[in-house]
């Protein structure tokens, strides 16, 4: 995004199969019964995944605010930031090597056009990699250019497509051929559009070679949280091929107040809250390395939506600094996630039968070092009606659904619920009822944590 609103494609809903220790699993309706033996991923590797977008530099913004802005990175708890640099201000490098001190990592986006290189030049090889040493250690990957398809890009004379591939290979040259940052991954471009990485792959066809890892904006439209994102995933590796990949942006805004066709509808500060922790695991079950979303905190100071636009009322935070739900309910799931001794070892799986479940429901199924197994599960349903020329958005409250999850052994099974009031600390609204080898419960549309341990673990 970066100062140009992302497009995005609405395509009609269609199930999505879970993909389970090599099979599908589609659960076709309420009361059906499904065994599979699921395989588990690192939790801690879950929460290196999560990133999320900042804007440093810009003035007349709250980002300028450092101290603050420190402040709710650390208790936020993620370890990635995306930014863009384009010079060498000594501020601004301070800034992010602070950042760096709080555990954090940047990747650092060269955007072109809209910034550096000014639009129409070429890339200074002595100028970028004095830019990207400066960040070290802080920077651990590079990108660009941003959304080129948007409109009046130019590269060195030549305008989109072929100036953008041309910034790209030029990008991976300079980086790859500096001696003290060759070791950093790069990043292909990011489209507005993801439809529009076909016209690139026309020029320069899969496997490329000036890319490291492909990139996707995967905007939900203000859609589920898994919403498009198999399509873009299909359309971003028309020119990535095999690469794996990054989702640099992906979002909710909160301007409710019905926008033109050409902008992204908002969501509710409730909704966006459901829907940002459902995309990130969604993001990371589907082999997405990193997702950043978009972005920290607003930056318009709009309380009555007068702008017509969704820009600036995309944060975690408000204008004034203050929480909203979604920074509560991302940073309760990394607090119960994340291991800080973090040790190398190989995850186990579990056979569950799910049953009563509706095909709606979706679930990761993660493992901590010391054992403890961390099924992820919501109900992939909509909790917010979009604002149309004559109506306004409106939240919409969908009923908990009982479905009961049985395992092969005894089993003792704790409920977290990130988005509630509890946050970290166990709950027991949803329970129904327990048995030794399983639990009824009321699934919600929001994420509920199963942390599941053999009954001879300690909980």
């Amino acid at each position: 995004m970066f100062g140009r609103p992302s497009s995005f494609r609405r395509l009609p809903w269609s199930p999505v199969p879970f993909l389970v220790a090599g099979i599908v699993l589609l659960i076709a309706e309420v009361g059906l019964a499904q065994t599979a033996r699921i395989q588990a991923q690192e939790a801690d590797r879950f929460v290196d995944s999560l990133g999320v977008n900042v804007h440093m530099e810009s003035a007349n913004t709250p980002y300028k605010n450092y101290f603050e802005i420190n402040r709710r990175l650390h208790e936020l708890g993620m370890r990635h930031i995306r930014d863009e640099i384009n010079d060498t201000d000594s501020t601004f490098v301070s800034e992010m090597q602070r950042i760096g001190a709080l555990g954090y990592t940047l990747c650092g986006l060269i955007e072109g056009g809209n910034d550096y290189p000014p639009l129409g030049t070429r890339l200074d090889p002595r100028a970028v990699v004095s830019m990207i040493h400066n960040l070290q250690p802080t920077i651990d990957a590079v990108e660009g250019p941003n959304e080129p398809d948007d409109g009046g890009f130019v590269y060195d004379g030549l305008p989109y497509p072929q100036g953008a591939i041309n910034e790209s290979e030029d990008l991976w040259n300079i980086v790859k051929g500096g001696a003290a940052i060759n070791t950093l991954p790069v990043l292909t471009m990011s489209e507005g559009n993801a439809a529009d990485f076909t016209q690139l792959a026309a020029i320069t066809a899969p496997p490329i070679d000036y890319a490291t890892y492909g990139n996707m904006h995967a905007y939900q439209g203000g859609g589920v949280g898994d919403t498009l994102l198999g399509w873009y995933v299909h359309s971003s590796r028309t020119l990535s091929g095999r690469d794996a990949l990054w989702t640099t942006e992906m979002g909710y805004h909160n301007n409710t107040k019905y926008l033109g066709d050409g902008e992204q509808q908002g969501v509710s500060e409730r909704a966006a809250a459901i829907y940002l922790p459902t995309a990130f695991l969604s993001g990371f079950d589907r082999g997405v390395v990193r997702t950043f979303s978009y972005e920290l905190i607003d930056e318009a100071d709009d309380p009555k939506l007068t702008s017509g636009s969704g820009e600036g009322h995309y944060g975690l935070l408000r204008y004034d600094g203050t929480p909203k739900p979604a920074f509560a309910a991302i940073r309760n799931l990394i607090g119960l996630l994340r291991e800080p001794e973090h040790k190398a070892f190989t995850p186990g799986s579990l056979a569950i039968t799910f049953s009563g479940a509706p095909r709606s429901l979706r679930f990761t199924l993660l493992q901590t070092s010391e054992g403890a197994y961390y099924l992820a599960l919501w109900n992939d349903v909509s909790v917010y009606e979009l604002a149309k020329p004559t109506q306004d958005g409106a939240d919409i409250y969908p009923q908990p659904i009982p479905i009961t999850v049985n395992f092969e052994e005894p089993k003792t099974i704790t409920i977290y619920a990130p988005n509630d009031a509890t946050g970290m600390h166990p709950t027991s609204a949803y329970t129904i009822s327990e048995g030794a080898r399983s639990i009824q419960f009321e699934l919600p549309a929001q994420v509920l944590l199963l942390k599941i341990v053999d009954d001879d673990q300690p909980r």
